[in-house]
């Protein structure tokens, strides 16, 4: 694809980054995903929350802070706007005070999208939207079988709502994975959890996903093996189309403190990079950031972290795409 094919962030590399209006990574705000690769977007839902909501505000956040990126991977030297069509979208639709109208909205956004024949890369809102995103995928077309799923996370999502710690909509930011593999979305035995921890509510709270054959990465193991041993466990897995999503609560908090459930102990943002440019070449077709709370971090440190780690997922997704489209 030639270059003046492609949408590049609008204002020059090292002037003016700070002038008009906050988009994903400097690039064109389009109306519609049609003609389009990637589809950049926020997903500004936290009606999934139970604890410090605001993860709303977050796509806003990352949006103003991603001003910062540039152009090239300096690790693994993609460039994905020269290999990719990409612009933001704006952000899906949402009913505030209505979960169940906004969650409909929400996966007919990503079918739409998914139907033209773009590849979302999500700002979120709340970690419930994975579910909806893959539902979006399923009825658009894209996902055509249950996704591997490479999840960093202090926790697993796997909990159970009907008689449980959560009484009400059983979709919700705990509870993705487990909806997500009984409704025939997630292969658990392709996907892999890294970085949980923190107290549970009972001893086999997370059992679902153990018995499900999902490979859990509890944060003292991550300790013991390290980043390679990560990447390798990952690539062992990824045989097919893999999903990536990151709930920000999977870093440390003292990196990164705005976001409602902080679990001290966590991932650094240099193990974080180091894994996700180890897993350049595989299959992912769509990638979500979520659980940045703009309220609990005025300073925008976390948001910064976010728009990078959401550039070197763009990375990853780039090269697959292209791949898909016959381009690499």
């Amino acid at each position: 694809m030639k270059n003046d094919q492609v949408y590049q962030p609008a204002i020059g590399p090292y002037d003016q980054k700070f002038a008009g209006i906050a988009t994903m990574m400097r690039l064109p705000h389009v109306p519609s995903p049609e003609g389009l690769d990637v589809a950049m977007c926020g997903v500004p839902y936290d009606m999934g929350t139970f604890m410090r909501p605001g993860a709303r505000s977050g796509p806003a956040q990352i949006r103003d802070w991603s001003r910062f990126i540039r152009n090239v991977n300096p690790a693994t030297g993609i460039a994905p706007f020269e290999m990719v069509q990409c612009a933001d979208i704006g952000d899906a639709p949402v009913t505030p005070m209505n979960p169940q109208a906004s969650q409909e909205k929400i996966v007919e956004y990503f079918a739409a999208m998914a139907a033209g024949g773009s590849f979302p890369l999500a700002a979120g809102g709340d970690h419930t939207i994975p579910l909806l995103i893959l539902r979006g995928l399923k009825r658009g077309g894209i996902l055509t079988e249950p996704v591997g799923i490479i999840q960093f996370d202090a926790h697993s999502d796997v909990l159970q709502t009907e008689g449980g710690v959560f009484d009400g909509d059983e979709v919700n930011h705990a509870t993705f994975i487990r909806l997500g593999v009984e409704e025939g979305l997630i292969d658990p035995k392709r996907s892999i959890q890294i970085g949980l921890r923190g107290s549970q509510y009972s001893v086999d709270a997370n059992d679902f996903a153990v018995d499900a054959g999902m490979r859990m990465i509890y944060q003292h193991e991550f300790d013991e093996i390290g980043p390679k041993a990560v990447i390798k466990e990952i690539l062992d897995r990824a045989s097919g189309p893999m999903y990536l999503t990151i709930d920000i609560d999977g870093l440390d908090p003292s990196i990164c403190p705005g976001t409602g459930y902080p679990e001290p102990g966590g991932l650094s943002t240099r193990e974080m990079q180091m894994i996700l440019r180890g897993l350049q070449g595989i299959d992912v077709i769509g990638v979500d950031l979520c659980e940045v709370n703009a309220g609990l971090d005025p300073s925008g440190g976390t948001a910064l972290v976010a728009a990078h780690l959401l550039f070197e997922s763009l990375c990853i997704l780039a090269e697959a795409v292209a791949r898909r489209k016959g381009r690499v």
